[in-house]
């Protein structure tokens, strides 16, 4: 029986995660590589720790292991991801794990690989170019239907080198300048990929969030995620709105099954009305930011894995009613820049307000993280932006 939940990471995902495992009475470890983190002010966290190197965070989880596979090991960052993958045989007969076997999550964490498989097994997705040499990409260039998007394998290196999850690119110029720009910084270009440039913003942008287990969704919803930071290539989800999207269940129902997946999954597609479908972007393995939105339908995924573990049921869940969620904080000011760009008005965003909806951080009865989110704003802003 799990009694103790061990998350790495201490954002806004991570305080979700920890009010939901503290509702289920169970004890919550937080395990962070910076003290700015919101969650770790949260009545929910019965301990937290500090690491400063990787190997400082391995020797942590073995201190924290109890008898019978206990304690699960959750993450909610790709590089916490990588780490329990990473010593995946070492922890497995310890702990139970919060991620898929490492297979998967080489296949899926890795962009370039994740896109070869689902267009190997007829998932739709954007056309690709994967380049290894500056020479593949000049040959690439001259030929690719502008605009394109150069986006990077894997995100968290990409955006920790260049500030950015991808860049757009409207000519053959702009994209020999950015990756002149790459292999400049020694960035390796084999990492790389050149993708096509879907229209329509995060008005077109899905997820299908889920448990499931042996391939099989045991709790899953869709949602509509409608604005994001920044609105172009976006860091974070700021504000979602369930929805309920066949074609998007039977396709992602469809990647799951044929991965045998297990885990928390958010699939993500995005649609092309050039082609009228829905194209797949990629699978998060791990807890996403507004992954709290089902607590307005009365369940959590977190919740649903540890029922699994501990061989109990997990209630039905609704689907009926549109809820939303929201970062309040980050989401007014990417309304703000709408707004004065002229792409988005007042009347849009009140439509969205009005609709029933959880809140990122703020809880009336643990008002500590809400409080301490608006003072260390300025501080996360600049660490994660």
């Amino acid at each position: 029986m799990i009694q103790r939940v061990v998350i790495i990471g201490g954002h806004i995902q991570a305080l979700g995660l920890a009010r939901q495992v503290y509702d289920k009475g169970l004890e919550v470890v937080l395990l962070l590589d910076t003290k700015w983190a919101v969650a770790r002010f949260s009545k929910t966290v019965a301990k937290y720790y500090v690491y400063h190197s990787e190997k400082q965070l391995h020797q942590i989880i073995m201190k924290l292991c109890l008898s019978h596979q206990a304690t699960l090991l959750f993450p909610t960052n790709d590089e916490s991801v990588e780490h329990l993958s990473k010593h995946y045989i070492e922890y497995a007969p310890h702990f139970a794990m919060g991620i898929p076997n490492p297979e998967l999550v080489d296949l899926f964490n890795d962009k370039r690989n994740a896109y070869q498989f689902a267009t190997s097994q007829d998932i739709p997705c954007p056309k690709c170019w994967y380049p290894n040499t500056m020479e593949d990409v000049q040959n690439i260039a001259q030929n690719l239907p502008y605009p394109v998007v150069v986006k990077p394998g894997i995100m968290y290196s990409f955006h920790a080198t260049f500030g950015k999850k991808a860049y757009r690119c409207d000519n053959e110029e702009q994209l020999l300048s950015i990756f002149s720009r790459i292999k400049e910084v020694n960035y390796p270009i084999e990492t790389i990929l050149i993708q096509e440039f879907l229209s329509g913003g995060p008005q077109y942008l899905y997820s299908y969030g889920v448990f499931a287990a042996n391939g099989q969704s045991k709790v899953a919803l869709m949602a509509n995620r409608i604005r994001q930071n920044p609105m172009d290539f976006g860091n974070s989800t700021t504000f979602a709105v369930t929805c309920d999207i066949p074609q998007i269940a039977e396709q992602s129902i469809k990647l799951l099954r044929m991965v045998n997946y297990f885990g928390l999954g958010e699939v993500e597609w995005m649609y092309d009305p050039a082609t009228d479908t829905y194209k797949f972007l990629e699978i998060n393995t791990r807890a996403w930011k507004w992954h709290t939105i089902s607590n307005q339908l009365g369940f959590s995924f977190i919740g649903a894995m540890i029922d699994y573990y501990n061989g109990t049921p997990t209630a039905p869940t609704n689907h009926t009613q549109s809820v939303g969620w929201v970062e309040r904080l980050t989401d007014w000011a990417v309304v703000i820049k709408e707004i004065l760009r002229g792409k988005m008005t007042l009347n849009d965003v009140c439509k969205t307000y009005r609709i029933k909806k959880e809140n990122a951080v703020w809880r009336w009865t643990d008002p500590l993280p809400g409080i301490m989110y608006i003072l260390m704003a300025p501080i996360l802003y600049v660490k994660r932006y």
